[in-house]
Order: structure tokens, then sequence, then C-alpha cells
């Protein structure tokens, strides 16, 4: 791994995430690991479903085992008797006995040891984003965070997930305190600085503060990353099932399978209910062609008889005879006929499923090259820092990437 650092003149920059009460970790000596239970994610409120599979997929790459609620934290509270609860306002005690009340009631195995609620909400509309963590055998809140994000902020849904997956582990795990080599380096950055040129230099960074807060992030720009489902295939296929969507409102999960290649393996359910059906019509097809050429025989042999009788409707000692025979050639051509059409028509409707199978292909495939396109940009994000830099003459910020 190799660590890319520049330079460059201050810009905005956005604002992720505030802390409201983070808990510290000083007394997590007894904290629940991921082995002593799972975690219980319960229903976000607002348009939080994304910011909800995020957080758990932050979780599980730690290595807890997260099960989620089909509740949210208000309509949970309100089953214990906790009246006028709300996201906002539900306390510590409230918590716990929604704990009880859920371990209880699922009988979970392993039992639930924190449970995880929140909301989304932008500042546009004048709302905030807020998520909390609390531990059910402590009876404690270790994260609590919000924010108000504006609704074209694409750094918050990235940085919020991990900030809570990290200020969970490192409840459970407090990071070592600082070593003294740590505190000289910390006391050297400052030697040789007066009060008024440190005063001068938090009164810079306060500014700084202030532009990025008032400066939102824009869109991302993807136009230089490309897709090539052949190649990009083993890096984004899954090993596992496809992840079912609990309300449409959730993501779809267009990860390829590894099992099915490069081709199949980017096909989403709606394909393979296509090809079925194609694959009906072409069948139903076949069987009626068939059906048709075999009625063709027994109409040939019904005219063969006619022709063979002599018989005639204008001779009336022939006309019993030239009407039995008739028929028969009448009703052997009827059914044949209509084996015919039948086959036509299952033919036709073969060929319109399979323009319909062609276009849901095709559907999938580019929704995963935009998938594919989108986690590489975000992956290039995630592997982003960025902070404010001061040295004597120059005031700016660090990149830093790691690839």
């Amino acid at each position: 791994m190799g660590l890319l650092c520049a330079a460059v003149t201050l810009a905005p920059l956005p604002v992720l995430a505030e802390p409201a009460a983070a808990a510290p970790p000083a007394e997590s000596a007894g904290a629940p690991k991921p082995a002593d239970g799972q975690v219980g994610l319960m229903r976000f409120g607002g348009n939080g479903n994304e910011l909800r599979v995020s957080i758990q997929q932050n979780f599980e790459e730690a290595g807890f085992i997260v099960k989620g609620v089909a509740l949210d934290i208000a309509t949970a509270a309100g089953k214990v008797s906790c009246k006028g609860a709300k996201d906002d306002s539900v306390t510590d005690e409230c918590l716990s006995k929604v704990g009880l009340w859920l371990n209880k009631k699922g009988k979970q195995q392993p039992p639930y040891t924190y449970l995880i609620f929140g909301t989304y909400g932008s500042s546009d509309e004048g709302q905030a984003t807020r998520v909390v963590v609390f531990d059910l055998i402590n009876n404690k809140r270790v994260v609590d965070y919000s924010a108000s994000p504006s609704s074209d902020d694409l750094i918050l849904p990235l940085m919020l997930p991990r900030a809570v997956a990290t200020g969970v582990n490192d409840y459970v795990t407090p990071p070592p305190p600082i070593t003294p080599e740590e505190e000289k380096l910390i006391a050297e950055l400052d030697a040789g600085l007066t009060a008024e040129e440190k005063a001068a230099q938090e009164a810079e960074l306060a500014g700084v503060e202030n532009d990025v807060r008032s400066n939102p992030t824009g869109p991302i720009g993807m136009d230089g990353i490309a897709a090539n489902l052949k190649l990009d295939h083993p890096k984004f296929c899954r090993n596992e099932k496809r992840k079912k969507r609990k309300s449409k409102d959730d993501p779809k999960d267009l990860r390829p399978s590894c099992k099915l290649g490069p081709f199949f393996g980017y096909w989403q359910p709606r394909a393979w209910v296509a090809l079925g059906l194609t694959a009906g019509g072409l069948l139903a097809t076949g069987i009626l062609y068939s059906a048709g050429l075999a009625r063709r025989g027994s109409y040939n042999t019904a005219v063969d008889a006619l022709n063979a009788s002599g018989a005639t409707a204008s001779n009336p000692k022939q006309s019993e005879t030239y009407t039995e025979l008739a028929s028969e050639v009448a009703q052997a051509g009827s059914d044949y006929r209509s084996m015919l059409i039948g086959g036509d028509i299952a033919l036709a409707s073969s060929v319109v499923l399979f323009g319909v199978l062609a276009i849901i292909v095709y559907q999938d495939r580019t929704e995963a090259k935009g998938f594919i396109r989108q986690e590489k940009a975000l992956a290039g994000l995630r592997n982003l820092q960025v902070g404010p830099v001061f040295a004597q003459g120059f005031k700016g910020a660090a990149l830093g990437f790691r690839f």
C-alpha cells in the first residue's frame, strides 16, 4: 500500500458529521464483543434505507452479526409503554425496556447486545440525520451522532456509517493511550510559536471550518471511470445468494453471481422469468407444429379416401357416402388448420418474449455497469483523506490517497 499526499490551496470541504453526545470509551471493560451476541438494527425514520444498509455492511465487516428489526424506535417504545417517546427523546431506561422486550419476544439466540436506531433527513427540509447505538448489557449509549447534510451531500452517507462502526469498535477495544514519543512530537509541533501565533492559527482553523460548513459537496464525477463487465466480474461478484429486498425502497443487489460467469451472472430474476416464458413459448410452438403435421397426415388420408370412393353429392345413391367422407375431410382439415394457427400464435409470442428478454438483459447489464462505476468512485472516496495544513507562510489542505 502506498500513500500519496498533495498539498493544495485550501478550498471549502464538506462537513461529515458532528458528534452530539458520543459516549467516551473509558468504561468499556465489560463492553459486549461481537461473539457475545448480535446487533439489532431497527428501521430508520425518514428516507434512511440506504444509510441503514451501509451501517449493516460496516458492522458486518467489523465482525458483528447484524439482524434487522422490523420496527422503528418510536413504535417499539410504544410496545413497552414508553409514552410519547420519539427518535430524539427516547430515554436510556426506555431503550433498556425495548431491548428486554425484543430479546424476550423473539427468544433471540444469540441475544441482542446492541441496538441501533436513527433517522435520516436533510438540511434542505429542515431535518437532521441521527444515529444512536445503545449497549443493552451495560444500559448505556455507545454512539450518538447527529448531522445536518444537504440533499446532494455524497460524503456523509459514506463516512457516517464508518464513524458509527469505529465508535463501537473503540468502545469494545479502546485505543491505547498516547505514548511518550507521541507526546514529544506534539510538543515539538508547538515549539517556537508564540501565544499570538497559536491564537492566529486557531482563528484561521475556525474560519476554515465555517467555510466547510457553508459549502456542501457536489456530485461525484464518473465520466473517466470505465466498467468492463467481463474484466470486473471477479472483483465484484458474489458467492452467496442475492440479498432479497424487504421493500421496494431498498436498493437492488446488483452484484453478479460468480458461478454463472460474466454473462449470465449479471441477470436479475426478471431476466430468468422472461427466459422461462420464452423457452415455454418455443416449446409450445414445437408441440403445436408437430401436432399440425400429424393432423396433416389424417387430412390427406381422408381426402384420398373421398377421392377413391368416387362418390359425388349429385348422385342420390352416393350422397350418404359422400357426406360421411366429406365430413371426415372437413373435420381433419379443421384440426390441421387449428394446430398450425396455434403454432403461429405461439411462435409470434415467443418472438415478442425474446425481444422483451433482450431488453431486460440490456437493462440489467447497463445497471451493472452503473453499479461497478459507482463502486469504483466510492472506493476512491473511501480512500480519500483530507485535513487542514498550517506552516510558516502557508495554509492549505493535505489530500491523502491509499491505493
